[in-house]
């Protein structure tokens, strides 16, 4: 178990403003506000009714106006135009929009997804042969094509324009010769928000081309945000809230029939659900077959079709999850082997015949589980395909960049990227990357912190904070659930499980309130103590229904035994 650091946030009323004393909420909800920078509120307002009058004007983007004039030039003229998205939730997603917003202007078009094992990161040349054999004379790339320049420079020789919708980082050699480039981190990109998805702007293209009746679209653009872990913050935070309200009405065809495959019958579609349910079921066929199947899905009007597509994802998410169990295994089988984990702070791992679907899953697994950046690397045939996850304190696409020479390809984000490399290019990595993250961080870097927002009583759970807390969903990366630590506890009651997990069900007390504690499986808690111990617990507040009423269970981050 990963050891944590205990971090309250300084929550000191001292010089705040009166304001927040005066019916914005309770005086511990104003405290937990206050941890986390409210400062008035008119701020407060904002982030708990967020409205789609906050949504930015779509032409603030550097690239906007331009991507428009062509689009709209393109249906004049009656051009053919190919949307190149990508193999995840994300790149499907802003496939789907992107698809939804010519059809609507009567624009011509043929759309091209990867396949993850045959064609691989990026935009494929494939897809630029198949755009030259169907008389394409504009493509446009969603959630891949920064990082083009050739593919981008080939299409322009043969006489096809390029619109490049992606958010991924710049590349250092510079952008490719697009027509037009949708990305708010461009020098000179006036968008206040850095922080879209690829659907996020493809979603902002539909506004600019559609203007309200883009919102129909705010779906599929909430799928992106949450499934590719955008943080839920500001204009995300409003298509989020608003998109979830589209999602729980279930009016497109393909999302409905998905949910009923998978059996969520919630009423009201969470930010959890896209997460846990949904956005691994899209992301299935990606990562086993071909992403068409889930595009197809998103698309269609069809019951009959929605009902065979969505068998289809439920059988490769399954799929998915046992062969994401094997690869888990394996690989923490050799991390325990091999790695000397005072010598190596970023993991890597590799073997011949890992599924290259699932890599990313299994680096996320053991990010969970050691507290250290992981890059799992899928061999095949003297080449490599990787994927790496990262902790909060170290920058994994700084850290690619850094050991470039390595990589055949990479791209990515701080926290999450991919690449390919030559087999004999592994154990080099593996040593240079080590090197380069003893130079350029801290031991304490790799020291598992737990954030809290308050330090509070078993009293102060009332009736009117659970609902208070309720205001600040959804959540996510950016936007995370409150953290409370208690002290003092006791364990009343164990109910031993015969499940494999969780092994018991445990009910902890102050002396005069008590509440079951609840552990997530890939949390690393145990609570396997026996009645009568006294421990400190950080946990979130959940609830449940139990026979129609709604029960409050407290869910364990940590837990530190009392002498």
């Amino acid at each position: 178990m990963v050891q944590t650091v205990w971090a309250v946030r300084d929550s000191s009323e001292k010089g705040l403003p009166d304001e927040l004393d005066q019916g914005v909420g309770s005086p511990l909800f104003l405290k937990l506000l206050r941890s986390r920078g409210f400062q008035n509120s008119a701020e407060i307002e904002s982030y708990i009714n967020p409205s789609l009058a906050d949504l930015s004007n779509p032409f603030l983007m550097k690239g906007m106006r331009e991507a428009v004039s062509r689009i709209q030039k393109a249906r004049a003229n009656r051009e053919k135009v190919l949307i190149h998205g990508d193999y995840d939730v994300d790149g499907i997603t802003g496939a789907a929009i992107t698809s939804l917003a010519l059809e609507k202007l009567g624009v011509s078009h043929i759309t091209f997804l990867p396949e993850r094992a045959k064609d691989g990161y990026g935009v494929s040349r494939e897809a630029i042969q198949k755009a030259k054999q169907e008389g394409v004379s504009l493509l446009i790339t969603v959630d891949c094509g920064i990082s083009a320049g050739e593919e981008i420079r080939e299409a322009r020789e043969n006489g096809i324009d390029a619109i490049v919708i992606d958010h991924h980082r710049l590349p250092p050699e510079g952008l490719p010769p697009a027509f037009a480039i949708l990305n708010p981190l461009q020098e000179g990109c006036e968008y206040p928000f850095k922080e879209l998805s690829a659907g996020g702007l493809a979603f902002k293209l539909a506004q600019a081309l559609l203007d309200h009746q883009a919102l129909e679209l705010l779906d599929l653009a909430t799928l992106s945000t949450i499934a590719d872990l955008a943080p839920l913050i500001q204009e995300n935070r409003v298509i989020v809230t608003n998109g979830l309200r589209r999602l729980s009405e279930r009016k497109r065809v393909g999302i409905r029939v998905l949910a009923e495959t998978a059996s969520l019958r919630a009423r009201e579609i969470k930010a959890s659900h896209v997460g846990f349910v949904l956005g691994p079921r899209i992301n299935a066929t990606g990562r086993m077959s071909s992403a068409l199947t889930a595009l197809r899905l998103l698309l269609t009007e069809n019951e009959r079709e929605a009902a065979s597509l969505a068998q289809i994802l439920e059988g490769e998410n399954r799929e998915r999850r046992e062969t994401e169990r094997r690869i888990v295994a394996e690989a923490i089988d050799q991390v325990e082997r091999s790695v000397n984990f005072s010598r190596e702070q970023v993991l890597v791992v590799s073997q011949e015949g890992w599924h290259p679907g699932v890599i990313g899953i299994v680096a996320a697994r053991l990010v969970e589980r050691y507290y250290r950046p992981a890059l799992v690397i899928a061999l095949q045939d003297g080449k490599g395909k990787g994927s790496g996850r990262s902790i909060r304190s170290f920058n994994l696409f700084s850290a690619l960049e850094a050991n470039r020479e390595f990589f055949l390809e990479f791209g990515g984000h701080a926290q999450a990227a991919g690449f390919s490399l030559l087999e004999d290019q592994v154990l080099p990595l593996r040593k240079k990357i080590n090197e380069y993250s003893h130079a350029s961080y801290p031991a304490e870097a790799f020291l598992k912190s737990i954030e809290i927002d308050l330090e509070i009583n078993l009293a102060d759970l009332t009736p009117r904070l659970i609902k208070e807390l309720e205001l600040l969903e959804p959540h996510g990366i950016g936007n995370p659930k409150p953290v409370f630590v208690t002290r003092g506890l006791r364990v009343k009651k164990v109910m031993s499980s015969k499940a494999a997990f969780p092994r018991s069900r445990v009910w902890v007390t102050d002396g005069i309130l008590t509440y079951e504690v609840t552990v997530s499986e890939r949390s690393g808690v145990s609570l396997d103590f026996e009645k009568g111990t006294a421990f400190d617990l950080v946990y979130s507040v959940k609830q449940k229904k139990w026979e129609g009423e709604e029960v409050v269970l407290l869910e364990a981050k940590d837990v530190k035994l009392r002498a």
